[in-house]
């Protein structure tokens, strides 16, 4: 065994351990609480076996934080087994996964690994294992997630106009308000009643847990405007939908404009958006989105969120305490400092300039 090497002391114990309790890498916020032990005067031998090494190991590693400082006490990358597809076959294979299974060919609605695993031996020669096609698809970037709902009449091309325009749009809107700050706001409503929804919690591994799920149909509605990248947000609970309650939106959110600010408010056109005898307050310009394209409004990740966070899993006794609800969630929802500024922040919407 070598001489003990003294341990380079520009960082004191404390820091050490303060980089430790952040250190997402357990083996090397291990390496640092060895390093810091030995600088607290703890013996190499007692330090070592603490950390979970033998005292060679251990000063092994205090060569290479001598030499690298922190980053020396990460592991080096390792080359590994090479794959068994080529680079060109992972691409291809990655296409095969990302557009889907055929329903006549393949038989299934959606891919499973065992389904991947025949895929890339009857289309590419490559046999693997359930585990080790995880690991494979796991290195292309690829992940299990939940589609999001796409209604068969949405038209892509529109949607494409729709962002290309929405600066000129901008820009009529700021000709026609001068001497205004033109901000963009996005508004959406949401039902909220006693007919619940589940959501995903942490349980055991191979028990599927229960969830209160109500059956009764009382509902409130949450009228919702955003400005995109930003926390600033307005919200009204209502006990319906429909023109009178949107007129009621409008005049309140118009109320807690700025002087001198305009809001271009982005919605979609539900009857009661586009009702003629609604009267648009003269702070703000109603700009509509193409039908079909709840993905262009950030107001749906904010329901979302809501919903999975604070809404699930609930039992309203009444319409009261329904609102309770709402206003509660919102009201935790707007606390949370940056949460809505990260929801909303579509780059499409920040991309535009508004004033």
């Amino acid at each position: 065994m070598g001489t003990a090497v003294a341990i380079r002391t520009d960082m004191e114990a404390a820091e050490l351990r303060r980089l430790a309790r952040r250190e997402r890498d357990g083996r090397v916020a291990a390496r640092l609480m060895a390093l810091a032990n030995v600088l607290d005067g703890m013996s190499r031998e007692a330090a070592a076996r603490a950390a979970g090494m033998d005292r060679q190991t251990l000063r092994d590693w205090v060569i290479r934080f001598n030499a690298e400082g922190v980053a020396g006490l990460r592991d080096q990358p390792r080359s590994g087994r090479p794959t068994r597809m080529t680079e060109g076959q992972q691409a291809a294979f990655k296409a095969v996964v990302l557009r889907g299974p055929d329903r006549e060919r393949d038989g299934v609605s959606s891919w499973r690994i065992v389904d991947l695993c025949r895929v890339a031996e009857e289309r590419f020669g490559v046999s693997y294992r359930e585990s080790g096609m995880l690991r494979l698809v796991k290195s292309l970037d690829l992940s299990w997630q939940k589609t999001r709902p796409s209604h068969p009449r949405a038209d892509s091309a529109a949607q494409e106009r729709f962002k290309k325009g929405l600066a000129a749009a901008l820009k009529e809107i700021t000709r026609t308000h001068p001497d205004t700050e033109v901000q963009i706001w996005c508004q959406d409503e949401a039902r909220v009643g006693q007919k619940g929804r589940g959501a995903r919690i942490w349980y055991e591994r191979g028990i599927r847990p229960s969830g209160i799920i109500d059956q009764r149909h009382a509902s409130a509605w949450i009228f919702g405007a955003v400005r995109p990248g930003t926390d600033q947000a307005f919200a009204l609970v209502l006990t319906e939908v429909g023109t009178a309650a949107m007129q009621a939106f409008l005049d309140r959110f118009s109320a807690t404009l700025p002087e001198k600010v305009h809001a271009a408010l982005l919605l979609d056109g539900a009857g009661w958006h586009i009702a003629g005898h609604l009267a648009t307050p003269a702070n703000i310009s109603l700009v509509f989105l193409p039908p079909y394209a709840p993905e262009l409004n950030p107001v749906e990740r904010v329901w979302l969120y809501l919903r999975e966070r604070f809404l699930s899993l609930r039992l309203f006794p009444d319409l009261d305490s329904i609102i309770d609800g709402c206003c509660q969630a919102w009201n935790q929802l707007t606390a949370e400092t940056g949460r809505i500024a990260s929801l909303t922040n579509y780059p499409y919407l920040q991309s535009v300039r508004t004033s």
